[in-house]
């Protein structure tokens, strides 16, 4: 085989030549279009995540030296990126990360830039700076969070946050008329709209109750909350403890309890006030107002734990029936030899009643005109007892079997009292009374409650 011409070697050479450029054109005409396609925030160019992480271990690989050189391997990078360190350096020279590279066996020897060695503590403040901007120009609205069955404590939130200078266009409560979801909106998907937009800083009160813990919506809401990251404050309705929290709400973040200490209550609801006012650049309340308002709302939800608690003993009362048996009529077990000497009227003056439970609880230590009757009652089961007023002849004659009462004591309609009292235990184990009315009706007598049960 005869050797190669001087001007074959120049053709070979050249040909080398030119499939080089070729390819460093095209390495460089790839990158251009990736660097060109590149996001921003704000002014700020950021870098697609291949050339960060080629950057990020050139950072990681240099040594401090005053040339910036560095080199990196093709066995200290990912996988997918060995085969492509050339154009990963080439983009990294556009994004101005390098003042120059050098294509080396398999490894790029690079010299760093200023811009390259600061670029991602550059990116990090871009990235802070564009997020308080966003938060600047988002409009915050405030969404009270809570079960159907706590709606009168939303109520009474929905008032307080009113005073402080909040509307409808910036607070949202299902419960509340003019807070609620508009007229023929989807109620999920109107309430997923919130937790999204962009448009909107959200912020969440949640009001947690056994009765949140058991609502689907509630929960979810609770969900969107966390996944979208929304900042929040937890209200723990009476009775309910902070051991109780569970789900996406941290446990350990400082919430209000209102039934908490009252200097304590007054303290956390002075904080939210703050921060809802710096939230929604409100017009600072005059303090006496402020007091005027949180008194206001500290003495409803009072009320609303009596009436709960008032409705929940009330639930579990027996329902009794009294039924008058007889009106001046000769009591039962009892005999007497006719008086020959009796010329008419009224033989006997008494009245005789039986009391029975029609609900299905159970009553203990019954006792009626100042008398135990009985230990227990059960549904069923009557418990019977006569009365007579002290200058009634029964009373003497068989005061085993009649109890005295007094006209003082009891006023009366014909010789039958007025009223008389059933005091009890109810089945958890309050003393409780209720009081009986004499009623009439078609000209038959009969007593019948008056009011509620009420605790002794």
């Amino acid at each position: 085989m005869s050797a190669k011409s001087s001007e074959q070697k120049a053709i070979e050479k050249q040909m080398k030549e030119n499939q080089r450029m070729e390819r460093d054109n095209a390495r460089r005409e790839r990158a251009s279009g990736i660097v060109n396609a590149a996001k921003y925030i704000g002014d700020f160019r950021v870098m697609d995540p291949d050339a960060e992480k080629i950057l990020e271990i050139a950072l990681e690989q240099y040594n401090g030296n005053d040339s910036n050189f560095v080199t990196v391997s093709d066995d200290a990078v990912p996988k997918h990126l060995s085969n492509s360190l050339p154009l990963e350096a080439e983009k990294l020279l556009i994004y101005g990360m390098l003042s120059r590279y050098m294509i080396y066996a398999k490894s790029v020897m690079l010299t760093l830039s200023n811009l390259g060695k600061t670029y991602f503590k550059d990116k990090k403040k871009a990235i802070e700076g564009e997020n308080i901007k966003m938060t600047e120009n988002k409009m915050p609205m405030l969404l009270i969070s809570h079960a159907t069955t706590d709606k009168n404590y939303a109520e009474h939130l929905v008032t307080l946050f009113e005073n402080i200078g909040l509307d409808q266009t910036q607070m949202i409560c299902s419960s509340v008329p003019g807070y609620g979801i508009p007229l023929n909106k989807r109620v999920y998907e109107w309430l997923a709209n919130k937790f999204t937009d962009w448009d909107l800083d959200l912020y969440v009160i949640f009001v947690l109750s056994d009765g949140y813990y058991s609502s689907p919506a509630s929960l979810n809401e609770m969900g969107a909350a966390w996944v979208t990251k929304k900042e929040y404050t937890s209200i723990l309705l009476p009775g309910f403890d902070f051991s109780q929290i569970r789900g996406a709400i941290s446990a350990d973040q400082i919430a209000i309890k209102l039934d908490s200490d009252e200097e304590e209550l007054r303290q956390r609801l002075n904080e939210l006030k703050d921060d809802l006012t710096e939230k929604f650049g409100l017009t600072k309340i005059v303090d006496v107002r402020w007091e005027r308002f949180r008194s206001t709302f500290i003495d409803a939800v009072k009320e609303i734990q009596v009436e709960k608690e008032n409705s929940r003993v009330r639930k579990n009362q027996p329902s009794f029936s009294v039924t008058i048996e007889g009106i001046n009529k000769r009591l039962p077990g009892v005999s007497e030899i006719l008086n020959s000497d009796f010329t008419g009227g009224t033989r006997y003056r008494n009245l005789q009643i039986s009391i029975e439970i029609v609900n299905g609880k159970v009553a203990r230590n019954l006792i009626v005109f100042d008398k135990l009757l009985t230990v227990i009652i059960k549904p069923g089961e009557k418990c019977r007892m006569a009365v007579a007023y002290e200058d009634s002849e029964d009373v003497i004659k068989w005061p085993s079997k009649v109890k005295k009462i007094l006209h003082s004591e009891y006023e009366d309609t014909k010789g039958l009292p007025n009223w008389f009292n059933i005091c009890y235990q109810d089945e958890e184990e309050h003393n409780m009374v209720q009081s009986l009315k004499l009623q009439s009706f078609d000209g038959e007598a009969y007593y019948d409650l008056d009011g509620h049960p009420w605790e002794a």
